[in-house]
């Protein structure tokens, strides 16, 4: 361990310790002498209202039956403050009882909001776009992954789960992706209680896949690490503006989490809580079994020398191998919690346990947390400090990809591709050795591995242990100036472990097996100092904050491999010989210092004005280059306090901002490195060039975007209106096309073209009835998004960033103004568009234009349709028109139901597994076996032709005999060329979650020890309504972590999506 990492623990742990020594004073409450209880309009206790003495910093919270209990002056005044209701003034005049009545406010917006830097504001304040999601919708639907837990609840948001494999990861994207870089995922930043809290999707790289690395297995991304039950909120930073003061890692979006704390009430309260849940495979693809395995060849002649199912009718068991393979899930998921405090500290301690079996047999993930926050105030000073630890495994397969290099298929590939005339669990021969289905024609290595063998046999899993943490320190110098501090750090520690047994269906060299280990250090350290400023002047108030942060991030990637075990049934590298063992290792360092400022004015509650400004220095890119500055501005208008009250319009304001945002470059690429020395054969070393070239002249990106936008209140609060019009270009974009191969490299860093992105966002909220026992509440909420790419360097016309291949189809993102989440493919040739004179019409290039209604062209060498050949044509784009969510909340006394709608209005998905399906024979489109026909325009002579290919009979295509057999199996491999074929533009409406809870609150009083039991039900993905034809349609083939323009929208033999039910438990003390 080097002495940076020691020194920087030690601070660290240090800090921790002495912070944490400092809050375990006791905070239980003093004696009382006022006391009293509070509730709303209809009777009902409020819990959680703030009630402080007027003049002095003492307050206590009310418990969960509205009653408190402070100490007071007997000539002094008590404020009482909650969210959603109108502040009350009580003059104590020496009573002893006080009970309070609180109204619901009118406008619904008088809430503060968890903005930049954990800064909370006046909502009405805001010049921007910010939305919060509280604890309680949180959990309705809780997710062991918080970011599926935001899945149609905020527009403008995007929430992609990349399969049903346990431990698997989501993707999140605000406003569209900024960024062509596969260096970047364009996912938010985020933020958790003040520290910037890494969200990698770690790809070990250790399942040699062909250009498709990422498609191998499934990952997860790294916010799975939180606890759900430690979250209090979720707000979601969606514009420059909003987002700014956070530096270059912000121009994507920020979510910030803020974690519970203790009440200040004087009491401690426990909380467990227990959940089960059973998932199973929500959609399966159809494979047909009338046909079994075997195929015939061009004269005619049958085979059963094939994995295909081109073969004759079945006349024997009919397997249903994929339906078997798939099994019911189980979870649970195990939380409890300890907090308490007084009016000048408070405390939270919290633990949970969460276990998934997999719907994959063999499969499973597991987390294990803990986390304390605490805070102590001292006069005016208050310290603070939390620390939270996770450890998590997982256990998994690979999915879609080969096995180094050999004839084998990930475990879904072969799945999903086995034919339905064998039985897929018979991998093993009786004596216990592996059953081959034809050792007498082939070598292992073209064998396709059964999937059984795989799980049972192959080992893929790995671990994470991390730790985070921060202390602050927060005082108050004079009623106008105010100094922060907070220092921390986030450190985790990736494992991932690859074991493939011997006699693999794998390249000749791996056959005796192979093993790998990598690990991956991730430390990141940072420090922020922020001077606030607050004065007001009659009318108007002023606010100016001051800020300097150093973020500090250190990579060490290793990585240990080794092949070809001396002795059988030990797995370990000391049973690997020397020279069949290598090791790399790489460390990627990274600085970043900021130095940020936000002034505010405010005239009376009418007009709000907000200027932030932020300088960033980084490491990453050129001297003369490393300093870039960008600025925002914003505002708003509360045009209603112009107006007279009326009962229509309760509140109207219009907002508007406009901002910039730099960003600097992934490390190293200013640079260009020579691979390490390595072994690429027995007894030879060699050493190359890195792919891809440096640039020593980079500049930082820039992102520029405006918004303006509206909220409206009607009718006392009951119907909220919410509408934003974006527009964001992000310039210079760091990106790494192909070169020629000439130039001794793959890829060079430049900046060249741009990203655009603009849309709208609409949330609507409204109550319909509410009474005394009975309430409605409802919210819809939805976004529309367009994405493009712009001018790029010269001889670019199509962006490949992920390498994500099927058949002939490709995510790609198209310059020149095209779209950003494209697809390109190959495709069926049309004759030509003529004029009316009948010339051929050609394109500025001289290149003959496809007449988009014209008739198929047949070629005439294949007797079937002709295809491009490239799979370098635009096919259209993967981004939907519109997503949104609708939610409905039905309550009735201590019941409520909750249903929550997602909806999606198209975007192209292509469903490579049908590419799969068609080519083995197991699509039900290629049932009708006894003819096909072909009907187009020859390639030879122009002329209208139709060809039709029956069983059982003889053709000459090209000069050559073949049968009708043959013919009609590669027609099915034809059809499947043609993209157009398996490409939907895709709609769905999609039951995200319904949940019935009861709160048994009647059934105890004060006194009791059990002080709230809540048991609830909760149903995930339980019906799907879309007129995509395969799987589940909400997919991304590579998973979480993509960078560029990703991979969502292409469909190829995932783990499939999961629904499921859950029953759970909550009791608190």
């Amino acid at each position: 361990m080097d002495v940076y990492k020691k020194s920087g623990r030690l601070t660290f742990i240090c800090l921790v310790t002495l912070v944490a020594a400092m809050i375990a004073e006791p905070v239980w409450a003093q004696n009382v002498n006022v006391t009293g209880k509070v509730s709303d309009n209809n009777g009902e206790p409020l819990m959680g209202v703030y009630v402080l003495v007027q003049g002095s910093s003492r307050g206590v919270s009310t418990d969960m039956d509205g009653v408190y209990a402070i100490t007071a002056p007997a000539d002094g005044t008590l404020l009482f403050s909650f969210m959603g209701f109108d502040n009350v003034a009580e003059a104590i005049n020496g009573r002893s009882l006080i009970d309070v009545t609180m109204t619901v406010s009118s406008v619904a917006l008088e809430e503060l909001v968890v903005t930049a830097l954990g800064i909370k504001k006046d909502r009405k304040a805001l010049g921007f776009s910010v939305t919060e999601v509280g604890a309680e919708e949180l959990l309705k639907n809780k997710q062991t992954n918080v970011i599926n837990s935001l899945a149609g609840k905020v527009a403008g948001v995007n929430v992609t789960q990349s399969g049903g494999s346990a431990g698997s990861g989501s993707t999140i994207i605000i406003r569209g992706g900024n960024s062509a870089s596969e260096g970047r995922d364009n996912q938010p930043l985020f933020v958790v209680d003040g520290i910037i809290y890494d969200n990698s999707t770690v790809i070990g790289g250790n399942s040699g896949t062909d250009g498709m690395t990422k498609t191998a297995s499934t990952f997860g991304n790294r916010v799975m690490d939180i606890n759900p039950e430690d979250i209090e909120s979720m707000s979601v930073l969606k514009g420059a503006a909003a987002a700014a003061l956070y530096g270059s890692r912000a121009a994507d979006g920020v979510i910030v989490i803020t974690t519970k704390k203790g009440a200040t009430d004087g009491t401690v309260k426990v909380n467990v809580g227990s959940k089960y849940s059973y998932s199973w495979a929500n959609s399966l693809p159809e494979l047909q079994g009338v046909y079994g395995r075997g195929y015939y060849n061009q004269a005619g002649v049958f085979s059963d020398y094939t994995y295909n199912s081109w073969g004759q009718k079945n006349t024997g068991t009919v397997y249903d191998n994929v339906g078997n393979f798939f099994r019911g899930g189980n979870i649970w998921d195990n939380s409890v919690s300890v907090s308490g405090g007084s009016k000048n500290g408070s405390f939270y301690l919290s633990a949970s346990r969460y276990d998934q079996q997999g719907i994959v047999p063999l499969t499973g993930y597991d987390k294990t947390t803990m986390r304390f926050n605490g805070e102590q105030k001292y006069g005016k000073l208050t310290v603070g400090a939390n620390v939270a630890y996770s450890i998590s495994n997982t256990q998994k397969t690979l999915t879609t990809a080969g096995l180094y290099g050999g004839g084998g298929n990930g475990a879904m590939t072969a799945v999903y591709g086995w034919s339905r005339s064998d039985d897929m669990t018979h991998y093993l021969n009786e004596d216990g050795t592996k059953y081959r289905m034809f050792p007498q024609y082939q070598d292992l290595a073209s064998d396709r591995e059964n999937p059984y063998w795989m799980l049972n046999k192959n080992k893929l899993s790995d671990q994470t242990r991390r730790w985070t943490g921060s202390v602050n320190a927060n005082m108050d110098l004079t009623d106008w100036f105010n100094v922060a501090y907070r220092v921390g750090l986030d450190t985790y520690t990736y494992d991932e472990y690859t074991y493939i047994a011997p006699g693999g269906a794998v390249s000749e060299r791996y056959q005796n097996g192979r093993l790998s280990k990598s690990d991956r250090n991730y430390q990141y350290l940072s420090s922020n100092l922020m001077l606030n400023f607050h004065k007001t002047f009659g009318d108007f108030d002023f606010n100016l904050l001051l800020g300097q942060t150093l973020e500090d991030t250190k990579n060490i990637l290793q990585n240990h491999w080794g092949y070809d075990f001396v002795t059988a049934g030990t797995i370990s590298f000391a049973n690997i010989a020397n020279e069949n063992k290598f090791f790399t290792e790489t460390t990627i360092r990274k600085r970043l210092i900021g130095v940020y400022g936000e002034f505010r004015a405010a005239y009376k509650n009418i007009a709000y004005l907000t200027v932030t400004g932020r300088n960033d220095w980084s490491s990453t890119l050129p001297v003369e280059n490393r300093s870039y500055f960008y600025p925002s501005v914003s505002g708003s208008l509360v045009f209603t306090e112009l107006m007279p009250k009326n009962d229509i319009l309760s509140f109207g304001k219009i907002r508007a901002s406009w901002a910039q945002v730099g960003k600097d470059a992934s490390a190293y690429a200013t640079n260009t490195y020579m691979w390490s020395p390595a072994a690429v054969s027995p007894g030879f070393v060699g050493i190359g060039n890195n792919w891809t070239r440096g640039n020593p002249f980079l500049k930082p990106e820039i992102q520029t975007s405006w918004e303006v936008g509206g909220e409206f209140r009607f009718f006392g609060g009951r119907l909220g209106i919410d509408y934003t019009y974006y527009n964001s270009t992000t310039t210079n974009q760091i990106a790494a096309p192909r070169l020629g191969q000439s130039t001794g490299y793959i890829f060079m860093s430049i900046n060249s073209g741009s990203v655009s992105n603009k849309g709208m966002e609409l949330m609507i909220t409204a109550t319909p009835v509410e009474t005394k026992n009975f309430s409605w509440d409802l919210t819809l909420n939805l976004s529309g998004n367009r994405g493009t790419l712009g001018d790029f360097m010269k001889g670019v016309d199509l962006f490949y960033v992920t390498d994500v291949q099927i058949g002939g189809v490709k995510a790609a993102a198209v310059p020149n103004g095209g779209y950003f989440l494209g697809i390109t493919g190959d495709y069926w040739k049309r004759e030509t568009l003529k004029d009316g004179e009948g010339n051929v019409v050609k394109d500025e290039n001289g290149k003959e234009v496809e007449n988009p209604d014209g008739r198929y062209i047949i070629d005439e060498t294949t007797g079937l349709y002709k295809t491009t050949g490239v799979a370098t044509n635009v096919l259209g784009n993967r981004e939907p028109k519109l997503i949104g969510g609708f939610g409905n909340t039905l309550t009735y006394k201590n019941l409520s139901f909750s249903i929550l709608l997602d909806i999606r209005k198209g975007g192209l998905i292509y469903n490579g597994t049908e590419y799969l399906l068609l080519n083995n024979g197991l699509s039900p489109m290629t049932l009708d076996r006894e003819s096909v026909t072909v009907e187009g325009v020859s390639s030879a002579t122009g002329e209208p032709v139709a060809y039709t290919y029956k069983a059982g009979q003889m053709y000459i295509v090209n000069g050559a005999e073949k049968s009708g057999e043959y013919m009609i199996q590669s027609y099915w491999s034809n059809y499947a060329t043609n993209s157009y074929n398996l490409l939907t533009d895709t709609n769905w409406l999609r039951l995200r979650a319904v949940s019935l809870s009861y709160d048994f609150k009647g059934l105890f009083n004060k006194q009791s020890f059990i002080k709230g039991l809540t048991a609830t039900v909760t149903g995930t993905n339980l019906f799907l309504w879309s007129n995509y034809k395969g799987m589940d349609p909400e997919v991304s083939v590579s998973g979480s972590g993509t960078g560029g323009s990703g991979s969502s929208g292409i469909d190829y033999c995932g783990v499939p999506a999961t629904a499921g039910l859950s029953f759970g438990l909550n009791i608190s003390f």
